[in-house]
């Protein structure tokens, strides 16, 4: 059977960090300008400890305009991480990180080294492609295994009832 693909297979390079203690105002234009719906937060050790999202970034410019100020650091507005994915994590239990949080992108962490991220729709994308190698594996065996060596309920009640008297088998048959 089809191994279940890895996180490693899926995930792409890290290529943009925030750290905690940066201004917040010039990471919101980073975010806006980049493709990505989130990037991680690192400390000043580079462990990742968050993620500024789009809807932080939303949040925080509402929060500026109501209250008529601007300013802060990224670590005051980012969304806390509690959720770890790993390179060699099957793609099975990456679908179940991602059920347990609303980011649409994870970094991908090795003993707590940021070494790449992962999406939502690269997880989906390779369970599609596993499903469709089970299924593949699934018409071979069937097509490899000729007509007349299948086991089946009918062939074994066959068997049954050509190698017993009409006696015996009204004995097997019969309701209690």
């Amino acid at each position: 059977m089809a191994k279940t693909p890895t996180v490693r297979k899926y995930m792409k390079k890290a290529s943009r960090t925030f750290r905690e203690d940066e201004e917040m105002a010039p990471c919101m234009s980073i975010l806006a300008r980049s493709s990505f719906a989130s990037i991680p937060v690192v400390n000043e050790d580079n462990e990742v400890v968050g993620m500024l999202t789009e809807k932080d970034v939303i949040r925080t410019v509402i929060n500026w305009a109501y209250d008529q100020r601007a300013g802060g650091k990224v670590g005051e507005y980012m969304s806390p991480l509690e959720v770890n994915v790993t390179p060699d994590m099957d793609l099975l239990r990456a679908a179940r990180a991602f059920l347990e949080c609303n980011f649409s992108c994870l970094p991908v962490l090795d003993e707590d080294r940021l070494v790449g991220r992962i999406t939502r729709h690269d997880v989906l994308r390779g369970l599609e492609k596993w499903a469709t190698e089970i299924n593949k594996e699934r018409a071979g065996r069937l097509t490899k295994t000729p007509d007349h060596e299948r086991p089946s309920a009918m062939g074994e009640i066959q068997k049954v009832a050509s190698s017993h008297t009409r006696e015996q088998l009204s004995q097997i048959f019969r309701k209690n």
